[in-house]
């Protein structure tokens, strides 16, 4: 297998590989159950049960079959390429019958399509279903197996998500027959109630139900036809029977023997590919922020008057989102960063209820940067969908820019799947099997979630992702119906980085409900300058932070009245300003845990801990951070930093509250990231989160995590900026360590750095605009000193290269940050003018 396969090498991809029987040299077939990289080599699932271990270079892909509608997915050849998304999958099996032992026979049939077929297993997990007014998922399928034990009893056991329950005086035995006992449904919309999930978790039928009470809507999307896979062949009469009703009795048990699937895609740059090998083509997990699709609906997030006049800039649906343009996209060219939209006219429905139409305003080339996902209208292939059928269609401010359609009729099917996007409309498959055109704004989305998350949050049930991720050595379902089903929801694989969260007062006001984004991370290194280390505890006090009495006893007097700091550096416009990197002050009103409740207490030595911590802030922070420590809340931090040279961040300031919880230094601070409703960063999230092993906000090990004793303070400032902060902030993305030096790696890092640097500009004119408490004049002499630094790296990027030590550098510069840094450029000047500007850079 050439290089180029292998790096499109995918778990559950059917592969071509040589076995020796004997004297004789045969091509054989093998499902790729994991895969291990230290010495290249694949665990395969075999036709007849048995597992194989292969080198990788022995190996060739054949199919992929497990390829889906909705799927985002590359072209093999071009892995740094554009990316599409699956509209249609064809897949033709090749079916041996078994006989009664479970062995192949020599029946074989050759070009079946799927939906001939019936699974052994009627449902599978994550199935959608429907019960009348209700949809569902199947999130657990306990299975009844008969075994005739080697003692010659016999018995039945109960096989659940938990292990087998049963008779448990008989160790050994064969199955002799397997039943659905019944299925676990979670319910997720109905009739009455669309997806509101608590309305509809109040008043849903029971979770288990029985396979006959339910009619199967359509599999989840992972759930397609693999190597292996035990079915029931339906005649021509039993097509029409539901898949839940079959007779499988009098139907003979076949397995899949070989696949062979063809796919549909859309690009992004709006071409159609018809009928594409599926070994041609390469999943993609995750999708950037700014990656769009034909026929999303978008917004207008460029910064504006009204965007600027509210707190937040950088969440759709912010203040003044009522003047925010909608459009939908047509196509969008993924080297430039620039899309083509439509945009809409405002619009509303006539007084008679009939929508009047979709009208163009205008088309018009953006930047990638400027748009952001309408939330009101999230749509995309392969969702299951809810019709809205209430007499009141509920408005949004970008749903004023869409005509209200009147409200559907009761007796229209309810539930259906997005079969493509149209002109700023949604094609849907009904239940029913009729087909029609909606707005986006009559359809809800149903729940996406993995069907293993809702199965958790039904019962208490962990999921552990990372275990379940090593754990794919043997597929789950090889014993009896389904080869391997049990995998995770590629709804859930469509993760967008980004995505904005609540965010406080001082950064802007709330957002409508959002997805909650998955953690991302980045690991610590371990620091030799002793002050950053176990030799926190042995710091003595001194100037400026004196104290009369060193020693504090285990009493509960939390007083600190000894305590004698005093700020020498006045704030004034007048002269050269001073700002210590390190001062106490007075707590802020703005700060973000002011409200914490377990500030009062601590013990002395809590106390004592604290300040020999200042001490060591005070004496090795570096230059570019600094930190406010509150004389009437010493359990509060304040810590401001300038983004280091030759990263996206490069002269901007970063703002983050600290918050010592009362069994400090057991734990480490609480740390609050002030956003202003942007994520420029995978560690720093829209809502003010900060995902970072440091902080046990997401796994680490050894000096990664929080070490009570020799993690401090100054080594979580020192990390987030050298660490977070970083010139390739892309690969702090959680599992994206392996794609470093790839072209998939560079096709994400690249406009993620343009992102992050028109994000961290942003962040200046909020800052400018509203100052955290405190921090006011550093700020605007910051900015005075390197506003025109700033704006001459602006330049360089607009002119496609920077100074260098020995001539000119030439700078990556898409079409895209051209356009954006256009629209950011003049409301950074005019900020800079108005503070005034120092003629010097930093």
């Amino acid at each position: 297998m050439d290089a180029k396969m292998r790096t499109t090498l995918e778990l559950r991809d059917l592969v071509r590989f040589y076995s020796k029987r004997g004297n004789r040299t045969l091509v054989d077939r093998g499902l790729l159950v994991s895969y291990n990289g230290e010495d290249r080599t694949c665990t395969l699932f075999r036709l007849d049960g048995t597992l194989v271990t292969k080198k990788l270079d022995d190996i060739a892909v054949v199919d992929r079959s497990s390829i889906h509608i909705g799927q985002m997915v590359g072209s093999a050849s071009d892995v740094g390429g554009q990316i599409g998304v699956v509209t249609g999958v064809t897949t033709d099996l090749h079916l041996v019958q078994l006989n009664d032992r479970g062995g192949a026979t020599t029946n074989q049939i050759l070009g079946v399509s799927p939906a001939g077929l019936r699974r052994v297993r009627a449902l599978s997990l994550g199935d959608y279903v429907l019960s009348g007014a209700w949809l569902g998922r199947v999130v657990a399928v306990p299975l009844d197996v008969d075994v005739l034990f080697d003692d010659g009893a016999s018995g039945r056991r109960r096989l659940d998500r938990d292990g087998q329950r049963g008779d448990a005086e008989h160790e050994t035995g064969t199955v002799a027959n397997v039943e659905m006992a019944g299925v676990f449904v979670y319910w997720i919309a109905s009739v009455q109630h669309g997806t509101k999930q608590q309305l509809v978790q109040e008043s849903a039928p029971p979770p288990y139900q029985q396979p006959d009470s339910l009619t199967y809507l359509c599999s989840a999307p992972d759930c397609s036809w693999r190597l292996g896979d035990r079915c029931f062949l339906l005649s021509d009469e039993q097509h029409h029977i539901s898949s839940l009703h079959a007779h499988s009795a009098l139907l003979p048990t076949m397995t899949v023997a070989n696949s062979n699937t063809t796919v549909d895609v859309l690009w992004q740059d709006g071409t159609r590919q018809y009928g594409a090998r599926s070994t041609s083509l390469s999943p993609y997990e995750f999708i950037m922020e700014h990656d769009f699709f034909p026929g999303q609906y978008v917004v207008d997030n460029a910064p504006g008057d009204m965007v600027d006049d509210a707190a937040g800039d950088g969440g759709v649906g912010a203040a003044g989102g009522s003047t925010r343009r909608v459009g939908v996209v047509r196509s969008l060219n993924s080297k430039d960063q620039t899309v083509h939209v439509s945009w809409f006219k405002a619009a509303s429905a006539r007084p008679d209820g009939e929508a009047s139409g979709l009208e163009v305003e205008c088309e018009d080339t953006v930047s990638a940067y400027d748009l952001g996902r309408d939330p009101d209208h999230s749509v995309l292939h392969g969702d299951v969908v809810v019709r809205v059928l209430s007499s009141v269609i509920e408005s949004t401010p970008a749903a004023q820019q869409i005509p209200h359609a009147k409200s559907a009729p009761a007796d229209l099917p309810w539930v259906g799947r997005v079969v493509d996007l149209n002109d700023g409309h949604v094609q849907v498959k009904w239940s029913d099997g009729s087909t029609s055109l909606v707005f986006p704004h009559e359809i809800n989305v149903a729940n996406k979630e993995h069907y293993t998350q809702l199965y958790a949050e039904m019962y208490g049930w962990e999921w552990d992702e990372e275990e379940e991720e090593e754990d794919v050595g043997a597929p789950p379902e090889l014993d009896g119906a389904n080869a391997v089903n049990d995998q995770h929801d590629p709804a859930d694989a469509r993760n967008i980085e980004g995505g904005d969260c609540s965010v406080n007062e001082l950064d802007g006001p709330a957002t409508a409900t959002q997805n909650v984004e998955a953690p991302t991370h980045v690991s610590t290194v371990s620091h030799e300058d002793p002050n950053v280390g176990g030799a926190v505890m042995e710091a003595g006090l001194a100037d400026p932070v004196e104290r009369s009495d060193a020693s504090v006893d285990d009493s509960d007097d939390d007083s600190v009245d000894d305590v004698v700091i005093k700020a020498e550096d006045v704030i004034g416009d007048d002269g050269p300003f001073k700002f210590p990197n390190f001062d106490v002050v007075k707590s802020p009103p703005d700060h973000h845990y002011l409200d914490t409740v377990d500030q009062g207490s601590g013990g002395g030595k809590k106390w004592v801990k604290i300040v020999q911590e200042w001490k060591i802030l005070q004496d090795s922070l570096p230059d570019t951070i600094y930190v406010r420590a509150f004389e009437d809340r010493m359990d509060l931090l304040r810590v401001a930093m300038v983004g280091a040279s030759g990263t996206p961040y490069q002269d901007g300031l970063f703002f983050f509250d600290l918050q010592l919880p009362l069994s400090y230094p057991d734990v480490p601070p609480q740390v609050y990231y002030h956003s202003f409703g942007n994520r420029l960063n995978p560690n720093l999230y829209a809502s003010g989160t900060v995902c970072h092993s440091l902080l046990n906000t997401f796994g680490g090990e050894g000096t990664e995590v929080w070490v009570p004793g020799t993690s401090s303070l100054l080594q979580v400032a020192v990390s987030l900026q050298a660490l977070v902060l970083n010139n390739q902030p892309y690969y702090n993305e959680a599992n994206s360590e392996h794609l470093v030096g790839t072209p998939r790696g560079h096709r994400h890092a690249l406009p993620y750095n343009e992102n992050a640097f028109l994000l961290t500009l942003r962040t200046m004119l909020h800052l400018l605009r509203r100052p955290p408490r405190g921090f006011e004049g550093f700020i605007r002499d910051h900015f005075r000193r390197c506003g025109r630094c700033i704006l001459a790296t602006c330049e360089a990027y607009l002119q496609g290269c920077v100074p260098a030590d020995h001539g000119r550098m030439e700078l990556s510069c898409s079409t895209g940050l051209r356009i954006a840094l256009d629209n950011v450029l003049p409301r950074l000047t005019a900020a800079f003018t108005q503070i005034g500007d120092e003629g010097s850079c930093c």
